[in-house]
């Protein structure tokens, strides 16, 4: 009979709190004891939990009350209570009058919980219609309270917290900022979003920076949601020593792609009386599966803007690229428009606009079998300048066809034998320079033959080596036109084009002459793990080549190329070097990584002789270094470094930290630019950002550990 009487109080309570609703929003639930009380008071204790609606409550105690008199049914609760919604808010309470449905109520002793990272406490909760929730005489914050750490690192007390759960919007009412207990700021009325809004309207986290040249100053970003799809951000700044500056910028997503425009205007001390600023536009488009469209288009109104006010010194182009990239398609067409922001430059020698295209098709070769691939590229360009007699206001305008064939042989014996061939006809047209006849046609034909034979041997220590020669002989015309060199200024000499019918980067640097490259290639693997290569090579012509001497390619004889890698587990060290017959290496590369647990750190050493040809008139010998290391699980130290030893001064140096735990993130950073010319000047720069997480879509660090 007592099992008969806990269904039916079941039955009976689940009937109360669904009413009229569908059965698949019934009500369940389970408790040890139910019992009907001699007023119709349906009573569940312990270990009760209620399911409804997508809502789990539970608690010790909950006792059903029927209305009267026109009266809502309502839930009597006692605690501990904990009330999950399903929507990502969990409360928790002492004691709780709620209605039958969970939506309106009261709840006392209670705290709330948002997304697992805000917390709210109040003496008193209110819900009502599901939808707010009211927080009296209440304080929120995210960050972890400990026994020996009962003051949070920061909080907001209020006299009243409202939560919409529709718009997901917490307003505060008569709110005092607090910072390790202490009052740093009242606000009269506060609104921020919850921690499930990755984008709402209103203020973002302000920035606060400065550099030696325009003061210390504030940008305070407001951010305004237009739509799903498009927002707007206003970024006014201003700095201790006048200037001000209003920027924005607007991005838009569509089905394929997006846009982002950017811009801003500015006046300060520095140039007195004259309005100075930027504007940017930024997109990208998939036009196909695999075509896209991207462009980028600046404007600055003086050369030292970026230079003041962010971004280094040199060239920024516009450029408008659309590309389609298949497995055997290579198609780009490109338009450029090039400004230096250097002095001295004239921009009118700058071609301007330069258009070019590139074509690429790969295949397998008919016949002879093999893989062919024929490539057709086209470039235009023209200056402002007129002046024909040196060619700064050269104009051209030039189309080539190449194609290229290539078959791998593999003998008993393990040599793999290559036969290579490579024919390109291009056609140049040529104004207001002096130097060449208006018009240029030429073929270049080449041929070659190329011979691996990779051997191995393993070790007593389980060691595996492997040595590979490799020579090839390649046959070519041993004179070409002289064409305009407007795409091959800087020829790479290294691994990847040592054996390469076509070192040039562009069409118009082709190689004339027969030549023989010869390489040798050795590496040994280690059963631990760890590997190493070193590799030389050299290129013998039967003729002097016309190729600068500071590419290691000149000559009848080239540099030597010396390479070397190690990587072992986190390390990675790679070195290059271009080393002529007296023994000195005008050509020097070093590169250095370790990725460990805590530490990261890249280095890189890069020495280049001095050469008119590439616009470098002094020697160039740099140092770098960019490194993170994780101090504690809340601190990361960053610092990167640049070093001129030709000149033996430093030319930027910066040091950063950055703290993350489960309610703050702070961000702090400084740099050093030391060198100056007559395009750029030193500076010192530094920037705070101070972000609290748990309003809107913020990531949580570590939580600092608390003692047990």
């Amino acid at each position: 009979m007592r099992a008969c009487r806990a269904a039916l109080a079941a039955i009976c309570l689940g009937l109360a709190l669904t009413g009229p609703a569908p059965a698949q929003d019934a009500a369940q639930l389970a408790a040890d004891s139910l019992r009907i009380e001699a007023d119709n008071r349906l009573v569940a204790e312990g270990n009760v939990e209620v399911f409804y609606r997508g809502a789990r409550l539970r608690a010790g105690r909950v006792t059903y009350i029927r209305g009267s008199d026109g009266l809502p049914d309502r839930l009597e609760i006692a605690g501990p209570i904990a009330l999950d919604d399903g929507e990502r808010v969990l409360i928790l309470a002492e004691a709780a009058d709620l209605s039958a449905d969970l939506r309106d109520g009261m709840m006392q002793g209670a705290r709330m919980v948002l997304d697992r990272q805000l917390q709210m406490a109040a003496n008193a909760i209110i819900r009502e219609g599901g939808r707010f929730t009211r927080l009296e005489q209440a304080v929120a914050s995210s960050c972890q309270v400990c026994a020996e750490r009962p003051v949070p690192l920061w909080e907001i007390r209020a006299r009243r917290i409202e939560h919409d759960a529709e718009t997901r919007q917490i307003t505060f009412e008569h709110a005092q900022f607090r910072v390790a207990g202490r009052t740093v700021a009242v606000i009269p009325r506060l609104r921020m979003p919850d921690p499930s809004v990755t984008r709402a309207t209103g203020l973002l986290a302000p920035e606060i920076g400065g550099s030696g040249r325009l003061g210390y100053g504030i940008e305070l970003p407001y951010f305004i949601a237009l739509a799903p799809d498009r927002d707007l951000t206003l970024l006014p700044r201003v700095t201790s020593r006048g200037s001000y500056t209003f920027g924005a910028r607007y991005r838009q997503a569509f089905v394929r792609g997006d846009i982002e425009l950017d811009g801003a205007v500015t006046r300060d001390h520095l140039r007195p009386g004259v309005t100075r600023g930027f504007l940017r536009a930024t997109g990208r488009f998939a036009l196909a599966p695999e075509t896209r469209l991207d462009f980028r288009l600046q404007a600055t109104s003086d050369r030292r803007y970026f230079d003041d006010y962010g971004g280094d010194a040199g060239n920024r182009s516009s450029v408008v690229v659309i590309e389609r990239v298949r497995r055997d398609v290579f198609d780009r067409a490109r338009l450029t428009r090039f400004r230096t922001d250097r002095d001295g430059v004239a921009r009118a020698t700058q071609p301007n606009p330069v258009a070019d295209v590139e074509m690429v098709r790969r295949f397998p070769m008919p016949v002879v079998g093999g893989t062919g691939r024929l490539g057709f590229s086209a470039l235009a360009l023209r200056r402002s300048a007129s002046d024909p007699t040196d060619g700064l206001g050269r104009d051209l305008q030039s189309a080539a066809l190449r194609i290229d064939w290539r078959r791998s042989w593999l003998t008993e014996g393990g040599l793999e034998m290559t036969a290579l061939a490579d024919v390109q006809a291009d056609y140049t047209h040529i104004r207001q320079d002096a130097d060449f006849p208006p018009r240029v046609s030429r073929v270049a034909p080449a041929v070659g033959v190329e011979l691996r034979w990779p051997l191995e041997r393993r070790g007593a220590d389980g060691a595996r080596y492997l040595l590979q020669p490799v020579a090839q002989v390649v046959l070519a015309p041993r004179d070409l036109d002289a064409v305009p060199n407007e795409t091959s200024r800087l020829v790479e000499f290294d691994e990847a084009t040592l054996f390469a019918l076509l070192r040039a980067p562009g069409a118009d640097g082709r190689e004339a002459g027969s030549r023989a490259n010869l390489g040798l290639t050795w590496t040994r693997y280690d059963p631990t793990g760890w590997s190493m290569t070193l590799a030389a090579g050299r290129v013998l012509r039967a003729d002097p080549s016309d190729l600068g001497r500071l590419t290691g390619l000149g000559g009848t004889r080239s540099d030597w190329l010396a390479a070397a890698r190690l990587s072992a587990g986190p390390l990675d060290v790679a070195a290059r070097a271009i080393i002529d017959d007296s023994g000195s290496a005008p050509k020097q590369e070093l590169r250095l990584a370790f990725a460990g647990e805590r530490l990261e750190f890249a280095g890189t050493y890069a020495h280049l002789a001095s050469d008119t040809s590439e616009d470098r008139p002094d020697r160039s010998t740099e140092v770098g270094l960019d490194g993170t290391y994780q101090l504690t699980p809340n601190w990361e130290m960053l610092a990167d470094a640049r070093f001129d030893l030709a000149r033996g001064e430093a030319q930027r140096a910066g040091l950063g930290a950055r703290f993350r735990n489960e309610c703050l993130a702070v961000d702090l950073s400084l740099s050093r630019r030391f060198v100056s010319s007559t395009s750029v000047t030193a500076r010192t720069e530094f920037g705070l950002r101070v972000d609290l997480i748990g309003f809107g879509d913020s990531r949580a660090g570590p939580a600092r550990p608390c003692a047990r």
